[in-house]
This record gives C-alpha cells, structure tokens and sequence, in this order.
C-alpha cells in the first residue's frame, strides 16, 4: 500500500453511511466517520462520477472523523448510490430522489 499512516494503522470505518429519500429540489445530507481521523485519501462518489464542492455539493471533514457531503437543488436524475472511500475502504448508501406531487384542480 503505497499511503502509510504516521500511526501504521489501516484506516477504518467507524460509522457507516445511511439511505436518504428526498424530494426534488431538495437538500439531501450524507455523513459518515472514520479512524484515524487524519486520512488525507478520502473520495465521494455519486455512483462512479468523482464529486467535488461545487455550488450544488458542499463536502466537510469534521472534528472526530466526520466527513459529510450535502447535495444541493437535487433532481430526478441525481437518484444513485453515494460512496466514500477512505484508504482502501467504503461505506455506500442509496439516494433516491422523488419527484413532487403534482395537485390537479
């Protein structure tokens, strides 16, 4: 393994990531933890597209391990699976995205 931790530790995952349903055009948040907390090789992936903080995905590492990842404005199309990657570890869970109710008169 190419990355080494200070520690010699191999990196785990201590909280796993859960399932999110939203609707469309909503927020969806994702959080899971890791150890050691000062892995620099961390990824988040929607499906196998790489995502990085942009204005619609908002990607934090917290105090005690936490790493969180927001999607922003979601729509129909961005339903898939979330995975992070820590080391040669992952955690993935689903996102579904829903369409609004439309209300006919």
């Amino acid at each position: 393994d190419v990355f080494m931790f200070l520690s010699g530790q191999k990196v785990l995952i201590t909280e796993d990531l859960e399932d999110v349903t939203v609707l469309e055009g909503e927020s969806a948040m994702f959080k899971c933890r890791i150890s050691p907390v000062d892995c620099s090789r961390v990824q988040w992936f929607l499906d196998k597209t790489p995502l990085h903080t942009n204005e619609l995905n908002e990607i934090q590492s917290q105090p005690g391990g936490y790493h969180l990842l927001t999607l922003k404005k979601l729509s129909l199309k961005d339903s898939g699976v979330i995975t992070f990657e820590a080391g040669d570890k992952k955690t993935s869970a689903s996102l579904v995205v829903k369409g609004k109710p439309t209300i006919t008169t």
